[in-house]
């Protein structure tokens, strides 16, 4: 009996929200329906959908803008479609940045593939040459000197800039000596020679780095990369180590030239060190107005 009951207080309910939602819609939109929907035919069966988004064609005869002329009626836009892939193709490109112009000076002499005009010196006991898969010239132990020098004419012999990142990986003595060309005659900047911490320029006058004006005493470690620049101009050779200014030498009167041996077969421009394990990168020259 009390299922019955129950049963019974659920069919009431169930025809109150009929009737009341019934109403509700008929109020609102002058058609059966309930609360908010309706039911339209569709195809081959029967859909509900928002009384409110039906088209006035398809609903009621007659809307609110219809009645009243002081509501303005629109027409909704017609959307369409567009596939992603011909949206993409159609979007505007984004415009391409312009790339800085090139210094019509500047010479970029290593690109980190090749050693290109680069070439191993035959000193007789070097060590093996090669660049290395991190882009840099690896020089291996040699039982005396290992280097590489320039296989055609220098850009200038003045007024000039070279620049190269040298590090030390094991050795003694110097693991980068940089022969350049000053005018008609060539000298070295000597980076870690005699034992390791002698910088300067050979040779000055005959007197080597170690005896010269140019001479400094400076510590370097194992594989760090240390920036070396060295300027030529007609009144002067100059020097830095990363940011520090090692060498400024007024050429005057004095005698520019190389060290009398091996250090000869540098020219016109070479690197070498001597019994130490070396790499180097970014090898550049730039002509000075």
């Amino acid at each position: 009996m009390a299922a019955v009951k129950a049963l019974r207080i659920v069919l009431w309910l169930v025809i109150g929200v009929l009737l009341i939602g019934n109403a509700y819609h008929f109020a609102k939109y002058d058609s059966i329906g309930l609360f908010e929907w309706s039911a339209r035919r569709s195809g081959d069966g029967m859909s509900i959908v928002r009384t409110a988004a039906i088209p006035p064609a398809a609903g009621n005869a007659e809307t609110p803008a219809e009645t009243d002329p002081k509501i303005e009626t629109t027409t909704a836009p017609e959307v369409t479609t567009i596939a992603p892939e011909v949206a993409k193709a159609a979007a505007p490109k984004p415009e391409k940045k312009p790339e800085p112009p090139k210094d019509p000076n500047l010479h970029v002499l290593f690109d980190g593939k090749k050693l290109g005009k680069w070439e191993p010196i035959q000193f007789g006991g070097e060590g093996e040459v090669q660049v290395n898969e991190k882009g840099a010239i690896e020089f291996d132990f040699g039982a005396i000197m290992t280097g590489v020098k320039w296989s055609e004419e220098p850009p200038a012999t003045s007024n000039y800039e070279i620049e190269l990142d040298a590090m030390k990986l094991d050795g003694n003595d110097f693991f980068c000596a940089l022969t350049f060309p000053v005018k008609d005659t060539h000298a070295t900047f000597v980076i870690g020679g005699w034992g390791g911490g002698i910088v300067g320029i050979s040779s000055v006058d005959d007197l080597d780095a170690s005896e010269n004006e140019t001479m400094n005493v400076e510590g370097f470690e194992n594989d760090v990369w240390y920036h070396i620049k060295v300027r030529v101009t007609d009144e002067k050779i100059e020097a830095w180590i990363d940011d520090r200014q090692m060498v400024d030498l007024e050429l005057g009167d004095k005698k520019i030239s190389l060290r009398p041996g091996d250090i000869e077969l540098c020219v016109p421009v070479g690197i070498a060190s001597f019994m130490t394990r070396a790499q180097y990168r970014d090898i550049t020259w730039r002509d000075l107005k």
